[in-house]
């Protein structure tokens, strides 16, 4: 897995950050959380390829979360993307797109499949290898944190416990290695865990912007091995932060120290703050190891 922050900004883009924008790159397939104002421009500054994009998952309607989504949309269709992209974020989201894409009288050559969350959040996919969550933030609209976890891996395989029971190198190593038993020639049948070891924990990614501390954030990011959450304002102006209902450094630092993150990067800051180390040490006196993100920084898990 590796995260690309393409926006590091709130509210207003800065010369040197754009509005929010990450990507998760997971297995050939990316997943986009928010798509503010220019972040097709810093897709085309980074290394991955936005026509790889399989979800794109939406905060919330405030527009330095979602105004760059029709130029991405547009694009993609100049590049005659023919594969279904999912979009998912709160109610409103569909017509958002749909009346745009009727304004600006343009036309998709791929499907759009929208997921709109409602209540205190879901289950929004389940699938063989992942699965994503949603949950109700606090802040000033409806909006929603998403975390995409892992499934269990295979333990890793034993070759020597293999060739010792007689299975043959080939495709019945990867049969087994997908936790299926094998039948050899002789009759016998091998199963998955007499060769493997282990199962391996999946790995999962929770992002939160936007919000006050609140139980959901703590559910998102519950284990994660890299919790992303915002962190708009340094602790001397925490009332400002709570009279817009969003965090400061310390309290960003304070979810990832309760829900036992492994992990943390701060990102989703006030255009006041040109040097962000104030802020990361701040948060670095409740959680530890937590890093600034800045406009196409990577993070390799």
């Amino acid at each position: 897995m590796q995260v690309v922050f393409l926006g590091t900004s709130s509210a207003t883009p800065t010369p040197r950050r754009f509005l929010p924008a990450a990507v998760l790159a997971r297995q050939g397939e990316l997943f986009l959380f928010d798509c503010g104002e220019g972040t097709q421009i810093r897709f085309r500054k980074s290394r991955l390829k936005f026509t790889r994009l399989t979800w794109i998952l939406i905060s919330h309607m405030h527009g330095d979360h979602v105004t760059g989504l029709l130029g991405l949309l547009m694009s993609l269709q100049m590049a005659e993307r023919q594969e279904p992209l999912r979009i998912v974020g709160p109610a409103g989201l569909q017509d958002y797109v749909l009346m745009n894409k009727r304004l600006l009288r343009t036309d998709f050559t791929f499907p759009l499949e929208f997921t709109e969350v409602a209540g205190e959040g879901a289950l929004v996919y389940d699938g063989p290898e992942y699965v994503i969550e949603a949950g109700l933030l606090q802040h000033r609209v409806p909006c929603y944190g998403y975390a995409v976890a892992e499934k269990d891996r295979p333990g890793v395989f034993d070759l020597a416990a293999a060739a010792a029971l007689g299975v043959p190198v080939g495709p019945l190593f990867g049969q087994l290695q997908q936790g299926r038993s094998v039948t050899l020639d002789d009759g016998q049948v091998v199963r998955p865990e007499q060769v493997l070891g282990p199962p391996r924990p999946g790995m999962r990614v929770a992002y939160v912007s936007d919000t006050r501390p609140c139980r959901n954030a703590l559910v998102l990011a519950r284990g994660a091995d890299l919790l992303i959450h915002e962190a708009t304002f340094a602790g001397e102006l925490a009332d400002e932060a709570r009279a817009k209902r969003h965090c400061t450094a310390t309290e960003a630092a304070e979810i990832a120290r309760q829900a036992g993150a492994k992990r943390l990067v701060l990102t989703h800051f006030s255009p006041r703050y040109l040097d962000l180390e104030p802020l990361r040490a701040e948060a670095a006196t409740t959680f530890e190891p937590v890093e600034c993100a800045h406009d196409l920084f990577e993070v390799e898990l």
